[in-house]
């Protein structure tokens, strides 16, 4: 049997007990073989592709264990606000857009209040000055805000007396939307998009995942604030794409999710909010906002029922939790259900988990429950200067604990969170290398587990992918460096510079 791929000259990390290798072989979609120095001639036919590696490494393709894929496919075609300083600002993109797509409604993305001078969210009497005549919509990085202009508040038609929608001294509406009504907004938007325009969206980043080494993506899709539709488009298309896709459907309704066969529910189900928006459950005062402490979507009891179900339905859960009260919560309907039905071994997790403790982690440790973190917060708002240190003030040393919770014996897994944060792997793994806080911090070959090996068994996927042995999946991605060797400020600068998916090259820089 003759090799189709032979990737020679290689630093091959295997990501299985430490072993490497210096060349791997590709035949019919799987790999065919590893070893060292040039024990591969017998592999070696005239119509084997040889490719060169130059002494760099060699992986398996990068698992992304937390993604919006429709969102951030739809998200590509809006404007992109991170960045912009004022309203002035914001105007010249939703006009620059006018002028580009005339009569179609306007997208706006990422923007962070923090940075804008005039330290509010623009009303729909400031979005009117840029554009009166299509809905525009924009959306605060962590979508927990949304804005409209006028046209669009009489448009997308969300009741003015829901909570959440904020009112002027006269009793008006000013366009924006926070809470029950932000969210039953964003759905009723993405209620309005056909499958047609997310098919073509969702083709539209495929090269981009390939590009940074991206072959497994984990869906989060679908439930509150999102759309169902969309989850219900990954389930049904979700295959045709050339990147693998492991659908979390974010959901209370399990019956739908059983009788589509599903073996996992939830993902980015809410059991708190954000840090940015104040509203994730903490067990202490925003720093910057006293009297404030976030809170729960849930009572303990009605989690402790839900969670249970999910144990006795044998399904894989995945709950949304970022302040420690939600983590806590999480946690207790957790210990609730265990002892309730005794199954084990159905690798429950928690997503992104900013502010566990000790005493959550030994919990998690006990009860085998996955940690599916986003290391790249750390590089957009970790450290003493940015925005974990502003809402918990001192308490910014304590956010993901990425070293303790390795240290304990927890499966920590890693995920982007696109398109909140870029969807680039490097970008996550050198976030964990270099944590802002020296005593969180984790080894590169530690942050590459996190997407790779750690990234399969938590889709229960570790005989199908996430290392480089014979038999496997051929998901196999080259590096422009020996990452080991790289030094860490730079390790969010190495490139992939090929990506091999089920054994077919899908993306190549090499000369």
């Amino acid at each position: 049997m003759y090799a189709d791929i032979l990737i020679k000259n290689a630093k091959c990390l295997t990501m299985k007990n430490g072993t490497t290798a210096d060349w791997i072989a590709i035949h019919n979609g799987t790999i065919l073989a590893l070893g060292m120095n040039t024990a591969y001639c017998d592999l070696v036919a005239d119509h084997t592709v040889i490719i060169d590696a130059g002494g760099n490494t060699v992986l398996p393709g990068f698992i992304d264990s937390h993604f919006h894929v429709v969102q951030t496919a739809l998200n590509a075609r809006s404007i992109n606000l991170r960045g912009v300083c004022s309203f002035e600002q914001i105007g010249d993109q939703i006009q620059k857009a006018a002028l580009e797509k005339p009569g179609q409604s306007i997208t706006g993305i990422r923007l962070q209040v923090e940075q804008l001078k005039e330290k509010s969210f623009p009303d729909r009497l400031t979005l009117d000055r840029y554009c009166s005549d299509v809905p525009v919509w924009i959306n605060c990085l962590d979508y927990q805000v949304s804005m409209l202009n006028t046209y669009g508040l009489l448009y997308y038609k969300v009741p003015f007396n829901m909570e959440g929608v904020e009112k002027d001294g006269h009793d008006v509406a000013t366009g924006i939307f926070r809470g029950k009504a932000n969210a039953v907004l964003r759905t009723n938007i993405l209620e309005g998009i056909s499958d047609k325009v997310r098919k073509e969206a969702v083709m539209d980043i495929i090269p981009g995942l390939l590009s940074v080494g991206i072959t497994t993506a984990n869906a989060m899709e679908g439930g509150y604030m999102y759309s169902d539709k969309d989850a219900d488009f990954i389930f049904e298309y979700g295959s045709e794409f050339p990147v693998d896709m492991a659908l979390f459907y974010q959901s209370l309704d399990m019956e739908k999710i059983k009788r589509m066969n599903l073996k996992r529910i939830g993902g980015s189900f809410y059991l708190d909010g954000t840090m940015g928006a104040r509203t994730a459950a903490l067990s202490f005062e925003y720093a910057d906002c006293p009297g404030r402490m976030g809170s729960l979507r849930y009572s303990q009891s009605e989690l402790n029922e839900f969670v249970t179900e999910c144990y006795k339905n044998n399904l894989q859960l995945s709950l949304y939790a970022i302040g420690d009260r939600a983590i806590g919560a999480a946690l207790n309907a957790h210990e609730y259900a265990l002892y309730y039905t005794g199954i084990t071994g159905l690798r429950h997790r928690l997503e992104h988990v900013e502010l566990a403790n000790a005493e959550h982690i030994r919990k998690a440790k006990e009860m085998g429950i996955i940690f599916s973190m986003n290391p790249t917060y750390e590089a957009y708002w970790g450290g003493p200067d940015k925005m974990y240190s502003q809402r918990l003030g001192e308490n910014y040393v304590r956010t993901n604990l990425f070293r303790e919770i390795i240290d304990e014996g927890v499966c920590l897994v890693g995920g982007s969170d696109s398109d909140i944060t870029e969807y680039n792997p490097m970008i996550g793994i050198a976030a964990a290398v270099n944590h802002p806080v020296k005593q969180h911090r984790i080894s590169v070959y530690e942050a590459l587990e996190m997407y790779t090996c750690k990234g399969a068994y938590a889709i229960f996927e570790e005989d199908k992918r996430g290392t480089l042995e014979a038999g496997k999946i051929a998901d196999v991605i080259l590096l422009d460096s020996d990452i080991l060797s790289t030094p860490h400020d730079n390790l969010n600068q190495v490139k992939v510079i090929a990506t091999i998916k089920s054994g077919d090259i899908l993306y190549n820089t090499i000369c």
